[in-house]
């Protein structure tokens, strides 16, 4: 079989987009679960949704109220399919007249042409926001990182700061994670300067702490798979019940109303390694389930977000 390791990054060089990492990946695990550590977030992508018409298009699209979206607050949301399966799991920022969209990179330009799809006559314009990019700070001293490069640190999750043109956005979890979001054009020059605050760590460290948090993404793999409440969007306050009308939201709603979901997500911890999104699960209890998600564990073997039978 070809190799599939993601190459070493030289880790003061910001990493091209993809997954990426910087060292032996259950070091890079330890440092983010027992340290702070700094990361760039390669493997996410951003779209920009502009527009006159811009919040009607998406309040028609997506499973939260788009509407509660504002500068100093993020939310997170889904798009799916008209069977009600999750095509993306998105968090949404308020950057001017913009809202912008994050999504895992490997399901972006299927998540373009799927919305393009349903914009016909209205005032909207999607595309890729590649002039910004995004890192990741976490851990007890991601204040003090955030401080020593400038930026603010919001206190509460999902909430949002600005300065000079940079966002900060605090994380779903407990844990203090956030996510800086910057000009291309200033990409190196952030890096270098989060690189003197804490280590740098790669994209499955970064993944981890996601799993830790409860969050979860979709994959090319999992496209179509999942309804909303399968990964937990309802409790994570991903979805809005009387905002009306979307893509999706009869089959989303009969499941809310009717308790009609049987299968749920939660965390594993396995000596298997390698399990990739959409692979079959065995539980211990014997019940079967498919990974959403899954990174290397700092005291071996994988923890994963599993979606299973109740």
């Amino acid at each position: 079989m070809p190799d599939r390791t993601p190459p070493l990054e030289d880790a003061h060089r910001l990493p091209a987009a993809g997954d990426c990492r910087f060292g032996d990946p259950l070091a890079e695990a330890a440092l983010a679960a027992n340290g702070t550590v700094v990361a760039p977030l390669t493997h996410l992508a951003l779209i920009r949704a502009g527009g006159a018409d811009v919040e009607t298009f998406l309040q028609g699209q997506l499973s939260n109220d788009v509407r509660q979206v504002r500068p100093d607050r993020a939310q997170l949301s889904s798009f799916n399919s008209p069977r009600g399966r999750m095509l993306a799991v998105l968090h949404l920022l308020r950057a001017g007249d913009a809202l912008l969209l994050e999504t895992q990179r490997s399901v972006l330009e299927p998540t373009l042409k799927r919305l393009s799809m349903y914009v016909l006559r209205s005032k909207v314009k999607l595309a890729e926001a590649a002039e910004l990019v995004l890192f990741g700070i976490a851990g007890p001293e991601a204040p003090m990182v955030l401080s020593g490069v400038g930026l603010p640190a919001p206190t509460a999750p999902l909430e949002c700061a600005w300065a000079d043109g940079r966002g900060v956005v605090r994380r779903l979890g407990s844990a203090l994670r956030y996510t800086v979001l910057a000009p291309a054009v200033e990409a190196a020059e952030v890096w270098q300067q989060l690189q003197r605050q804490a280590p740098a760590v790669g994209t499955q460290a970064w993944k981890l702490l996601e799993i830790e948090a409860g969050v979860p993404a979709v994959h090319p793999e999992t496209q179509d798979r999942f309804v909303p409440q399968m990964c937990n969007l309802d409790a994570l306050g991903g979805i809005s019940f009387d905002k009306g009308c979307y893509t999706g939201q009869e089959v989303v709603a009969r499941v809310h109303y009717r308790g009609a979901v049987k299968r749920h997500m939660s965390k594993v911890l396995t000596s298997q390694t390698g399990l990739a999104p959409g692979a079959a699960f065995a539980l211990p209890d014997g019940r079967s389930g498919e990974v959403v998600e899954s990174a290397p564990h700092p005291d071996g073997g994988t923890v994963a977000l599993v979606v299973a039978s109740d």
